[in-house]
This record gives C-alpha cells, structure tokens and sequence, in this order.
C-alpha cells in the first residue's frame, strides 16, 4: 500500500514537473518571439528616423547654401540691387514652405513664415529696397530657418520619443490648475502645451523675437490695460518654467512659440497685474 502511494506520489510529481517545463518552455518561447518582433520594431524605427534626419539636414544644407549667396551680396554689396536681391530672397522663403510641411502643419510657424512674407511683398512693392531692409529680412529668415530645422528635427525623434512634462496655470485670483504628466510629442513647444491644456487667445507679435506668439487669454480670462493721466496698469499672462538646480521659477526668456519643453519640464502660466509708474 506504502509503496503504490509512493508510486503515485512520484507519477503525480513527474507530471506536476511536465506540467511546469512545458509551461516554462512555451512562456520563454513566447517571450523569445515578442523580443524579436520588438527589436524588430525598434531597428525599423530607427532606420526610418535615420533616413528622416538625413532628409531634413539635406534640405537645411540647400537652404542654407541659397541663404549664404544671398547674405555673401548682403556683406559684400559692390554695387548690389537689393531689390533684385529680395525678388531672390522671396524664392528661398517659397522653397522654406515647399521643403518644410511643418509651415503648413503648425500654426506658429506658418504665422511667422506669413508675416515674413507680407513683409517682402510690401518692400518689393514698395521698390527701392535699401540694404538696410534686406539685413533685416536674413536676419529674421535665419532665426526663422533654424527654428525651422530644430523643429523638423524634434519632430523626428517624437516619432520614439515623447515627453512627460507639468504645467501651472495661476489664474492670480487664488485658483491655482496643474495639468501633471501631460504627455507631448518631443517636438513639442510651451505654446502648443498650452494649447492642449487650455482654451487660449494669441496675437502675432512681430516684434517680440524669438518667438512671436503672445497668449492673451486662457480660459476666457483675458489680459487689460486701462489708462489714466500719466498712469497705466492692466494684467497679463508671463510664463516661467521651474530650474531643478536654483530650486526657483525662471521668467521666461522667448516667446512661448520659441521654448522647446523638455522631459520632466515643469512650466507656468501666471496672470500678473502691473502698473506704471
């Protein structure tokens, strides 16, 4: 009896240890074709990523390469036609919009590729472009060509890569509104966080650079200035963005167009009243 017990015992555990291999074998097979098919997916991903970057370097190098001809005529004028020059200028800004969708694609941009345009337009119109004028003109099409590239280039690691970062909304009444871990795209700037956190308002400020995108009402609580007799005072929205290493809130240095977020970036969003004097 003792010994058909023991049998029994040793049949039930040679089964259980079957049972267990086999279970064993299958999940680590399974794991197998899973890693597989992920390092499948990375290498493709990468390789896709290699071959975007490669394309928008080689655009930014054709650009640039129209640019520098054009700022060589800048330096060196020796009797230049500036206004032959900006008729030049105007196709470098048409191949900018036909090499780069994200004009069309992001409304920052395609605002300040508008304006930068109109403005041609108007001096040509105008004729008799000074050199002083076409100086200008580079100076905001290379901010605006590099803003373009890094842009571009973000855009193509967002394709792996995407950015866990929080934003404060201080409404300056005592209501205070975090949005944590927003996930973005790592191409992503302030301006297109807050898009996607709150209601907004923005005017196009060309003179305020880099950057030229200014928010003037989030979540229908606008900005205002009244004017008196030799005194004014309003309230605007500023942002700051929170530095780990002072342990303090950092006044915004751009427009919020022009500060790319990073991940684990902490941000802010304050309606502040000022007054002058």
């Amino acid at each position: 009896m003792v010994e058909k017990r023991v049998f029994l015992f040793a049949t039930l555990a040679m089964f259980v240890w079957a049972v267990l291999a086999s279970s064993i074998a299958g999940y680590l097979y399974l794991q197998n074709i899973i890693s597989n098919e992920q390092i499948a997916e990375n290498q493709q991903s990468l390789s896709s990523m290699a071959t975007t970057y490669n394309e928008a370097i080689a655009k930014y190098n054709q650009l640039l390469s129209d640019y520098s001809i054009l700022q060589g005529n800048y330096t060196f004028p020796q009797n230049s036609n500036f206004t032959l020059l900006t008729g030049s200028f105007l196709n470098l800004l048409n191949n900018m919009k036909g090499n780069f969708s994200l004009i069309i694609d992001q409304k920052d941009l395609n605002e300040t590729h508008y304006a930068l345009q109109n403005k041609t337009l108007m001096l040509l119109g105008r004729g008799n472009v000074t050199r002083e004028e076409f100086g200008e003109l580079l100076d905001e099409s290379y901010e605006f060509l590099s803003l373009l590239t890094i842009r571009e280039l973000s855009r193509t690691i967002s394709k792996v890569i995407s950015l866990t970062v929080n934003i404060c909304i201080n409404y300056g009444n005592g209501t205070v509104e975090w949005h944590n871990k927003t996930v973005m795209p790592a191409s992503s700037s302030l301006f297109q966080l807050t898009q996607k956190v709150a209601t907004i308002t923005r005017v196009y400020d060309a003179l305020m650079k880099p950057g030229h995108i200014r928010i003037t009402s989030i979540n229908n609580q606008a900005e205002y200035t009244n004017y008196g007799i030799g005194y004014s005072e309003g309230a605007a929205w500023l942002w700051y963005y929170w530095d780990d290493n002072k342990q303090e809130w950092v006044f915004g240095p751009v427009g919020c167009d022009a500060w790319m977020l990073r991940d684990g970036g902490t941000y802010k969003w304050s309606f502040e009243h000022w007054h002058w004097p």
